[in-house]
């Protein structure tokens, strides 16, 4: 009897001692979509983090998994409306808002005030704050620059242009449809892109869309300027997507792609014949532009041992190290100020153009609070008008009337 209540005190004793063992060994999974997973560039160094985070924290595995962009904050949208958030929230630092509004994010005051991002992070990290609380990381302030093929410009006998009036005259002359060929490629099918297309050309222009306090879409000089994009756009293909363009333009057969510095790895995979004809330059106006590309943060409603995990994976990718990579394997400007290698700036003089874009960009995303918050629908307003611009003859004065009308209606600024 002795013998056989040793064994099962033995038993229960190893039974005990193995189930705090399975428990501390059983996996951790953090959920992490984003619209980057496999974008060239920056998908190596989301990949390369996650190994070296996987290898500090053995039983933690972080699922990267790709949604493509036009779907992306819309499927966010409806999995945190229905309270099954990702574990970890990337998002386009224009729809934060829209999110932080709804108290879906946590703050992070008190983990953000123990590491030295605060006192090393861009200005732009302020744009991370709602309702006074700081929800997220910055992950990417950036200035556009403009991509263009020497080759197809050498031929046309233009130079690369330095005012918006030569930029135009070159993407005319570059552009001969009966071959193919076109002087610009840009969005021109209805996406979230369109904001950042048409706003280049009117912010690059010292302009805005919305003016004491006021829609000044009516505005004559906004008119004229979105005339001139509407006149860049009558030589780009139709129907075309971020991804369709940028292959057009890697494939020789476009002459411009005003882009962010984040495509240069793609550029690069260009076809040998292209690959040395194709250069980088800042966008020809007196303004440079960009904005907050994307931020890190964590929902509000994760559990305690995730959320600190999901931290740990944040400080790692603010690290000096990791910032450092994040500019080599991107070629976009990190948030960290002096990530930049000073050999790498000797050994790739494109990074110093990527990064005095940024520091002087103004942003062609909306600062007014009330377009912050709703700005899925602002988008969706904007993207429907540019449509009617690049795809119908109505007048372009008539055509932003209309859209001052709606957002009045649908976005009251006062």
């Amino acid at each position: 009897m002795k013998r056989r209540t040793l064994l099962a005190a033995g038993t229960a004793a190893a039974t005990l001692a193995a189930l705090p063992r399975a428990n501390a060994q059983a996996p951790i999974t953090l959920d992490f979509p984003s619209w980057q997973a496999e974008e060239p560039g920056v998908s190596t160094w989301w990949k390369a983090l996650i190994a070296e985070f996987e290898g500090a924290n053995p039983g933690v595995k972080i699922n990267l998994y790709s949604i493509p962009f036009a779907q992306y904050v819309q499927q966010q949208t409806v999995r945190f409306a229905g309270n099954n958030p990702p574990d970890i929230v990337h998002l386009p630092t224009r729809n934060f808002a829209a999110f932080a509004s709804q108290g879906w994010l946590a703050p992070i005051d008190d983990r953000i005030a123990k590491t030295d991002i605060l006192q090393n992070w861009t200005p732009l990290q302020g744009d991370m704050r709602w309702d006074g609380k700081t929800q997220g990381v910055l992950l990417m302030g950036y200035g556009s620059v403009l991509y263009y093929n020497e080759k197809l410009l050498a031929e046309a006998g233009v130079g690369v242009p330095t005012t918006p009036a030569e930029w135009l005259n070159a993407i005319e002359k570059t552009t001969k449809r009966d071959q193919g060929q076109f002087g610009l490629v840009a969005t021109s099918v209805e996406h979230p892109n369109l904001v950042v297309e048409a706003g280049t050309w009117l912010m690059g222009q010292g302009l805005d869309w919305v003016k004491g306090g006021k829609y000044a879409f009516t505005d004559p000089q906004v008119v004229a300027v979105v005339e001139q994009y509407r006149r860049s756009m009558r030589n780009a293909p139709p129907g075309m997507n971020s991804a369709t363009g940028r292959q057009l333009f890697i494939d020789g057969k476009a002459a411009f792609l005003r882009d962010g510095p984040w495509i240069w790895a793609f550029v690069e995979k260009a076809p040998d014949a292209v690959r040395g004809s194709l250069k980088v330059a800042r966008v020809p106006f007196p303004k440079e532009t960009g904005g907050t590309s994307n931020s890190i943060h964590m929902p509000a409603n994760l559990a305690a041992n995730k959320k600190d995990l999901v931290w740990k994976f944040i400080e790692l990718a603010a690290s000096p190290k990791w910032q450092s990579e994040y500019i080599l394997k991107s070629a976009a400007p990190a948030p960290r100020r002096g990530a930049l290698p000073a050999d790498a700036a000797q050994r790739l003089p494109h990074l110093k153009i990527v990064m005095d874009a940024a520091a002087s960009a103004v942003s062609v995303f909306p600062t007014n609070a009330a377009l912050q918050e709703g700005y899925n629908e602002y988008a969706s307003l904007f993207g429907r008008a540019m449509m009617r611009l690049i795809s119908t003859d109505e007048a372009t004065a008539t055509v932003l009337a209309n859209l001052q009308r709606e957002l009045e209606r649908a976005l009251p600024l006062a």
